[in-house]
């Protein structure tokens, strides 16, 4: 073979590789497109699902914490999803009565659809001191919570003459009953407003909550005790006894009174209409003037001569409450404060409404009603 076959071989063999190699790129070519298209479908199908899990989160009740299971049933909740598509979830629903006004799109929101909407949900204000936060907590596990307190005592210890009988003392302790009580309510919501307006999940973490507490100080303050009511504090605390007329005197009275009978003062509840009166006290001469031991720092908080006070619209305006707070009295909580939700309440199903339940069960031992001073600072006829 000379040199010009060899040649003619070798372009051969070159044109053959080539047309190899590009025919060989087309397949993969082609194989990457068809990978692309099939990721594009994927991810098309993995949107929908997400929209669609998104749109139906709540369909089987659950108990958690407040905040974590409200997030996880709004947001998270495909595993019960696919278990009442499966049939292996029931139905859920609640005996409660429904609020007059329901929370859905219709009733809550004007305007046309689609819509841009804000980032957050523009709340009510909240209470700014809840009694919750001024009392120890406990647990309990049963439904009555029974603690022994001394009620009386009789006799003295003296000194011993030789020979003779010492003194006899005795103390009576009694076993006092707290019974558990349900505090809850609920709301309804449209599946709409979950999927479309931003930051919905973090509003009804705190406005479910904050519901929540309003009621349950307004049980810790007034209940009268008899069920389904707790006892509240203003039932069992002492009346104030003191004959001051002006305000800043009547707290320091009614501090005297705690620690004359061997409590110790650690808080004042008032509301912020008398705090305001206390803060603007003037003499006769127009001059601000309130006594030495009351101290006002810079941010507006008061003490009176060392105890704080606590300015709350959970209490009455004119009204006071000194006591001992960490010693006088406990919440125990049974069920601690949780969320239920279903969209199998009712006509939801139907009207893609959500149901969401907030709940405590708690007693409230009031283990020393002297520990407590309730009075009126008699500025309102």
């Amino acid at each position: 073979m000379n040199l010009e076959e060899v040649k003619g071989a070798f372009d051969g063999v070159k044109t053959e590789v080539k047309e190899a190699f590009e025919s060989a790129k087309a397949e993969n070519n082609a194989a990457i497109d068809a990978v692309k298209a099939d990721i594009t479908v994927i991810k098309d199908e993995i949107e929908k699902l997400e929209a669609k899990n998104n749109r139906f989160t709540m369909n089987q009740n659950q108990t958690k914490s407040f905040n974590q299971l409200l997030a996880e049933g709004i947001e998270k909740n495909a595993d019960s999803i696919a278990k009442v598509g499966r049939a292996e979830a029931k139905n859920a629903g609640f005996t409660m009565d429904t609020k007059a006004v329901t929370m859905t799109e219709a009733a809550a929101v004007t305007g046309s659809i689609p819509r841009e909407y804000a980032n957050q949900v523009y709340a009510l204000p909240s209470r700014k001191v809840h009694l919750r936060s001024l009392l120890p907590v406990g647990q309990m596990t049963q439904g009555i919570f029974t603690y022994p307190y001394e009620s009386a005592d009789s006799g003295t210890i003296g000194n011993q003459t030789e020979g003779s009988t010492k003194s006899q003392v005795d103390m009576f302790v009694t076993m006092q009953d707290a019974p558990a009580q349900y505090i809850a309510g609920f709301l309804k919501i449209s599946r709409q407003m979950l999927d479309d307006i931003p930051g919905m999940t973090s509003f009804l973490q705190a406005r479910l909550l904050e519901r929540y507490l309003i009621q349950e100080d307004a049980q810790l303050l007034n209940g009268n005790g008899t069920s389904p009511n707790l006892k509240g504090l203003t039932v069992a605390a002492s009346a104030a006894t003191g004959t001051a007329t002006v305000d800043v005197e009547q707290l320091v009275q009614a501090i005297a009174q705690v620690e004359a009978s061997n409590y110790s003062a650690t808080g004042i509840l008032i509301n912020p209409i008398d705090w305001a009166a206390i803060v603007n006290t003037k003499n006769t001469a127009s001059a601000y003037s309130l006594p030495a031991s009351t101290v006002v720092t810079t941010d507006g908080a008061l003490s009176i001569a060392g105890i704080p006070v606590y300015r709350s619209t959970a209490i009455d305006a004119d009204k006071f409450l000194v006591g001992d707070w960490s010693q006088g009295a406990q919440i125990m909580q049974n069920q601690g404060i949780n969320i239920q939700f279903s969209e199998f309440d009712g006509t939801n199903f139907q009207q893609n409404l959500i149901t969401v339940r907030v709940e405590a069960r708690i007693a409230f031992p009031i283990y020393y009603g002297g520990a407590f001073v309730y009075g009126d600072f008699g500025n309102i006829a």
